[in-house]
């Protein structure tokens, strides 16, 4: 599973930040429950502050199944009425009710989705089973049809000393080595986003964490070279790896260590395969087919090769994780800059990349920027005192 499903909250009341939508999203399943059928939610907010997680962990506690659909599911019509329709009128097998789940819905794109917004605002108006959509922008003109079918709850930042709390206890769980410092900068730099401290803190690489790269090293050889399937499922045995991170240090170095057309696209059609299962295992919540995504994701990859290379290999750290990682700062930096920018010149957030270069080049030129309040560190991001970076 993925690292923030992994770290999901198990009830309601395990569930950090926001606390008066998570009342209002009770309250909502409650008179659900009860009889009296209730509008859907749209819960919606910044992307990793829990909007899905909310869904899941409401549906636990009410003993509901889920069904989930994201924008990919949702673009044609004729699916969308065929399949989301005939799920939001009936009952789960096993409960009473069957939460629907639709997940980004502001990821619609447009005229290339074929009617699907308007067949989801049909099926919100006949669903006799609760619904929740999720989005990141509630307002996106994309989302018109659908906004007078739904109650809107708005889901906020997490303030930074909770997601720092939360990722001290994930990395006490996890062994991930760790200091007072790491935690504090992750917590800074993640601007409410729960989900990419999470991410932050596994990918981050502070000189304590040496002895464990050298582990993974290790274990990465041991997969690569392994020569059956016994030797590749036992490669990562006695690891406290992360199962995401694992799959993510594989997909990165599949392209080191073979050199075949055919072995690369063998060895990646079985990463994207232990995907497919690891998404019955989301949507399902069927955790014993984990086994099978652990297979093909270690013994699939490492069986691709057609020989054993002897060749020396330097196993590189997930380009994605550390890239994260080393842009966490400069995007917060950049969202300081836009909201003193809408503030001072009296515009929209979205409109106030246009500023940019106009004050970068009045950084260049000495003119004063004083009048915006900036700080050292967005001063630099403009390029006051050195080179432009951006």
């Amino acid at each position: 599973m993925h690292l923030y499903q992994k770290h999901a909250p198990q009830s309601l009341g395990e569930f950090v930040g926001n606390g008066d939508a998570v009342e209002e999203v009770k309250k909502w399943a409650l008179l659900f429950e009860s009889g009296k059928r209730q509008k859907p939610l749209l819960l919606y907010g910044p992307s990793g502050i829990g909007k899905t997680a909310l869904a899941y962990v409401l549906a636990k506690e009410m003993g509901w199944e889920i069904l989930e659909f994201n924008a990919s599911d949702t673009r044609n019509k004729d699916k969308v009425e065929r399949i989301m329709g005939a799920a939001s009128s009936s009952a789960g097998l096993f409960s009473k009710h069957k939460l629907i789940l639709i997940d980004e819905v502001d990821g619609l794109q447009g005229t290339a989705d074929r009617g699907g917004a308007s067949a989801i605002s049909g099926v919100l108006s006949n669903a006799s089973q609760p619904i929740i959509l999720t989005a990141n922008d509630a307002w996106d003109k994309k989302l018109y049809s659908l906004r007078s079918s739904c109650k809107f709850v708005e889901m906020r930042h997490i303030n930074k000393r909770t997601v720092r709390t939360v990722i001290a206890r994930i990395a006490k769980e996890d062994n991930v080595p760790h200091d007072d410092e790491i935690l504090d900068k992750i917590a800074d730099n993640s601007d409410g986003d729960l989900r990419s401290a999470i991410i932050d803190l596994h990918g981050y690489l502070p000189s304590s964490m040496r002895d464990r790269d050298k582990l993974i090293f290790e274990c990465m050889k041991n997969l690569f070279k392994a020569e059956n399937y016994q030797d590749a499922m036992r490669s990562f045995d006695g690891t406290t790896v992360d199962y995401d991170l694992m799959k993510l240090w594989i997909e990165n170095n599949i392209v080191n260590e073979y050199e075949t057309p055919e072995e690369i696209a063998l060895a990646y059609n079985y990463i994207s395969r232990a995907d497919m299962f690891d998404g019955r295992i989301r949507n399902r919540q069927v955790w014993k087919l984990q086994k099978y995504s652990y297979a093909l994701m270690l013994a699939g990859v490492s069986l691709s090769k057609s020989h054993k290379y002897h060749k020396f290999v330097k196993y590189e750290f997930p380009t994605f994780l550390r890239s994260m990682s080393m842009s966490s700062e400069k995007r917060n930096l950049r969202k300081s800059l836009r909201k003193k920018i809408a503030e001072k010149c009296h515009c929209s957030i979205k409109d106030t990349d246009q500023y940019f270069p106009l004050m970068k080049l009045m950084a260049k030129n000495d003119k004063s920027l004083d009048y915006f309040e900036l700080n050292d560190d967005e001063l630099k991001f403009l390029g006051v005192g050195e080179k432009d970076e951006t």
